[in-house]
């Protein structure tokens, strides 16, 4: 299947930025009951002007708002709709750093018929297409992303298998999307680490742990993310992969070999955001099998690290891309958020910002 890319952004960020301490220092009091949804929203408001001017003062061809309103980036899912629960969770398990602090990432379990208490998304794009001046995007998970809140035998109660919540998830996010594409949103990226973990034995353990037989369960969840897309011939889609993101960790290892000629031919997005700063993503080879007509985003430049790259880094690698995808079909951003989740990875704002620089430069030099 041939399918365009709808628009030629060579620069973007993954979706979320480093939050000033301010809007984190908010976001804890809001939720202590310290402050109330308005002060809060007032302070985030403030701070995504500078997101937006950062990333435009960049050179960055497309923006979002920094994801400044969330607590991490399944939140347009998990802080938006009733029938999740805490009481039942399960830990998302990082590596990659030696921290004995206590990272565990606990996620919120259905257990109740879902229905929308709130729309994130729409608030934050609403705001962003207000006081940008460049183009903008939406950031979400995707559907296999979410397929994660289903568990066995706490789930069953409400929805008997995952695939009956995955139906019932689809038509609410649909909604969603149906909401922006009326807002004039024209680009919504989805944000799914959820695929790789069947690039790797590891990681395939870890999904039949769960119940999960990882090929009949890529087929299945390809399907749902195309459901969700279905019909809005307006909106460019991409596809964010990634190993996971929490504090500069990462979740899995391994190439996209075992997923990306089902993943990049099957799957109906528009543009690849694909991580590659690191041996832990593979080679390129496995590009040899995305198809005509689809951008792909190298995630070259690392979010995780406080290092600076070089364009004398960079380019190689585009040129290595470049045999497997041409050149006119490749873009370049980071491998993933600054901030995935609220604490923010291990780098400071100086390094943000000469990061997203040397992007807007590479660019420059590479696609004029």
């Amino acid at each position: 299947m041939t399918i365009s890319s709808g628009v030629t952004y060579r620069t973007e960020v993954i979706g979320s930025l480093l939050r000033p301490p301010e809007v984190k220092q908010a976001m804890n009091d809001a939720q202590a009951d310290r402050i109330g949804r308005e002060e809060l929203e007032q302070i985030q408001d403030r701070a995504i002007l500078g997101a937006i001017s950062l990333q435009e003062e960049c050179g960055m061809d497309v923006i979002t708002d920094g994801e400044y309103r969330r607590m991490i980036f399944w939140d347009p899912v998990i802080a938006t709709l009733d029938g999740l629960t805490t009481d039942e969770s399960s830990p998302v398990m990082f590596g990659g750093d030696d921290s004995e602090e206590d990272d565990a990432l606990q996620l919120p379990t259905v257990t109740g018929k879902l229905s929308h208490r709130d729309s994130l998304l729409q608030r934050e794009m609403s705001y962003l297409l207000e006081h940008a001046n460049s183009p903008t995007k939406a950031t979400m998970p995707a559907m296999a992303q979410a397929s994660a809140l289903w568990l066995p035998e706490i789930s069953e109660d409400a929805y008997p298998t995952r695939n009956e919540y995955m139906e019932d998830l689809v038509r609410l996010m649909r909604e969603d999307i149906a909401a922006l594409d009326e807002m004039g949103v024209d680009y919504v990226q989805l944000d799914s680490p959820r695929y790789t973990y069947a690039c790797s034995e590891e990681g395939r353990d870890r999904l039949r742990a769960l119940g999960i037989e990882p090929e009949s369960w890529l087929g299945e969840m390809i399907s749902f993310d195309n459901a969700l897309m279905e019909g809005f011939d307006d909106i460019t889609f991409g596809l964010h992969l990634c190993r996971g993101n929490h504090r500069s960790m990462w979740a899995v290892e391994g190439g996209y070999d075992p997923i990306a000629e089902r993943l990049f031919n099957e799957l109906n997005v528009n543009r690849l955001l694909l991580e590659y700063d690191s041996p832990r993503a593979g080679t390129f080879e496995p590009l040899r099998l995305v198809p005509e007509g689809k951008v792909v985003v190298l995630g070259l430049i690392s979010s995780k690290e406080a290092r600076v790259e070089t364009r004398e880094e960079i380019l190689p690698r585009i040129e290595e891309a470049a045999q497997f995808v041409p050149v006119e079909r490749l873009a370049l951003s980071p491998q993933c958020g600054f901030a995935s989740t609220l604490p923010g990875n291990l780098l400071g704002e100086d390094a943000q910002r000469r990061k997203l620089e040397l992007i807007s430069s590479v660019a420059g030099e590479v696609w004029g």
